[in-house]
């Protein structure tokens, strides 16, 4: 695999994972990280029989630190994972592992559970060296998913003589407080991981895609739409990203208006660059439709786009 995208449960993240089904043939390319924010739903089972039937790889965490289900209360999500996929076995279990991370309660779910080829997605330094260890020998390891940092790289030195894959993972979206402000750089650099993960000794490299790492509820009305879309930039082959902002950003009355506003100058700028993804042929019906699918469609089709345009990267290599 070279791409890891990391997606949270919420709905419409599901749902771009469903989506993504219909154009991913080529199944050594992407395999999602799914951290659930809430106890195993319809929304999360219905995601996950999409992924299984179409033999897509892919890593659910298991001790969730982001939404409804508390660091010490993941028994009843691990139980419906495990029982979902028993079998299906091409997924890893995964396991955030940080700095309040209890090490002696993941080895036992690993012991208790006899999980194997897991995925640790270690986003700061582990509590304790020794239990570390000792987690990095109690099972098989496929993927140590490690966030960019100088602290947490240097980990590698004890992981990579295990024989497993190393994933260098990275928050790539510049998050702004207020949807207008993305007005201002309308268009900027995002990533340029896929041409170098490889030559920095990583088998792949995982990003927030086009939402980035900072959790929200959300649920309320803003001021400014903003849809973000990435694109691939030549001649360098890099991945840039557009923020496209609406205009009437005064209240947050008529958001549809506001969405329409932004895609009216989304449709003229991926019409100039012959953009073709699922996600930009359905922005563009939308925006000919004169229709509002919800902010929610809206963000599922940003992050749509983003994996179609890394697929078609790797797939045409």
């Amino acid at each position: 695999m070279k791409y890891f995208p990391y997606l949270r449960g919420k709905q419409f993240e599901l749902i771009a994972l469903r989506d993504m089904c219909s154009f991913y043939k080529q199944k050594d390319i992407i395999s999602p990280i799914i951290e659930p924010i809430k106890q195993v739903n319809s929304t999360l089972l219905k995601t996950i029989d999409s992924l299984v039937q179409n033999g897509v790889n892919f890593n659910i965490i298991l001790n969730p630190k982001c939404g409804e289900i508390s660091s010490e209360k993941y028994d009843n999500l691990i139980n419906n994972i495990i029982d979902k996929l028993k079998e299906y076995d091409n997924y890893q279990p995964t396991f955030i592992i940080n700095e309040q991370v209890n090490l002696k309660r993941i080895i036992s779910f690993i012991k208790d559970y006899n999980l194997e080829n897991i995925s640790l997605v270690i986003t700061d330094q582990p509590r304790n060296e020794l239990d570390f260890k000792e987690l990095l020998n109690s099972t098989s390891i496929k993927y140590a998913i490690l966030y960019d940092d100088s602290t947490i790289r240097r980990l590698s030195r004890n992981i990579r003589p295990l024989g497993t894959e190393l994933v260098i993972l990275a928050d790539r979206f510049n998050s702004k407080e207020k949807n207008a402000d993305y007005a201002n750089p309308a268009d900027e650099f995002f990533s340029d991981d896929h041409l170098f993960f490889e030559s920095e000794g990583y088998s792949g490299y995982g990003d927030y895609v086009t939402i980035g790492n900072n959790y929200s509820e959300g649920g309320f009305l803003p001021y400014a739409v903003a849809v973000h879309l990435t694109y691939l930039d030549s001649p360098d082959n890099v991945f840039r990203i557009h923020h496209f902002v609406s205009d009437s950003n005064d209240d947050n009355s008529d958001v549809p208006g506001k969405v329409a506003e932004a895609l009216s100058k989304l449709v003229p700028f991926i019409d100039e660059r012959k953009m073709n993804t699922d996600a930009c042929q359905q922005l563009r019906q939308i925006y000919h439709d004169e229709s509002y699918p919800g902010l929610g469609s809206i963000k599922k089709l940003s992050i749509l786009n983003h994996l179609q345009l890394v697929y078609n990267h790797f797939s045409t290599k």
